[in-house]
């Protein structure tokens, strides 16, 4: 799934909500999928300024474990997704002479994890992804970036927080003393691609309370 968010002038109009947001959906792991929705993303409401790439999947395993089905759908979703959005956008960005993008990566792309060694090996891709992106665009006035969130409240987390005792174990662990919420990653967003991070790029952003200090 796919949001963008536009501001159209005059009012939100036919199809937005109150806040001017579109939905589209899309499999990011698809490349005609993806071509699809940058098509329908362009023809709806232009050339989007800021790229954020959110979609991604996880579950615990082991090696021994883990079919080839199921590495290759981590992969395929959590960096293949990145880079077939990355591809579909960047061009005319490049010609605009500007945009930005946001990856999320997690606090498990820059250190390893038990059980969970595809969603680990997706998330360090997507670090350096990121930062070669910044490198080889940002002379084209893109700004491309990176951020790490912790433990946050959503499903992809009921592994967690659907366990009281695991929960409280974990709050015990980080000096924020509670579990991140999508808030604090959607601020954090939102200054990357605000004027204020100007001179941002190719950063790698942590957002997990401290747990990894």
């Amino acid at each position: 799934m796919a949001a963008v968010d536009s501001q159209p002038e005059g009012g939100t109009g036919p199809g937005l909500g109150a806040a001017g947001i579109r939905r589209f959906r899309c499999d990011v792991a698809r490349a005609e999928e993806v071509a699809s929705l940058r098509d329908a993303v362009k023809d709806q409401m232009g050339q989007p300024d800021l790229v954020v790439n959110a979609a991604g999947v996880f579950f615990t395993h082991r090696v021994p474990d883990l079919s080839e089905a199921d590495w290759d759908r981590t992969i395929d979703v959590n960096l293949k997704g990145p880079f077939l959005i990355c591809r579909a956008f960047l061009p005319d960005m490049v010609a605009r002479g500007s945009g930005n993008i946001v990856n999320i990566a997690s606090t498990a792309g820059l250190r390893g994890g038990r059980d969970r060694a595809a969603y680990c090996a997706s998330k360090a891709g997507l670090v350096m992804f990121t930062r070669s992106l910044a490198l080889d665009h940002g002379r084209d006035g893109i700004r491309v970036n990176c951020v790490c969130p912790g433990l946050i409240e959503t499903p992809m987390a009921d592994w967690i927080t659907s366990r009281p005792d695991a929960l409280e174990s974990w709050r015990k662990q980080v000096p924020a003393r509670r579990i991140g919420q999508p808030e604090d990653i959607a601020q954090m967003v939102g200054f990357l691609a605000s004027p204020a991070a100007d001179y941002v790029q190719g950063a790698v952003l942590l957002v997990d309370g401290g747990v990894s200090a």
